[in-house]
């Protein structure tokens, strides 16, 4: 009964490592989507005051 114990806790300790895991993966990817666009806005328009 212990070792089915274990087995359930440790698989949801994994669950919620992978979970957490995804969800920094995604929020990385996220800010680097939104940074780009920041980024890609700021670039347009300091060229359009040049020209």
């Amino acid at each position: 009964m212990i070792h089915l114990t274990l087995i359930i806790v440790d698989f949801l300790t994994g669950l919620l490592a992978a979970g957490a895991w995804a969800l920094a993966s995604a929020g990385g990817a996220i800010a680097g989507v939104v940074g780009g666009g920041f980024l890609g806005l700021s670039m347009v328009r300091r060229w359009r005051r040049k020209r």
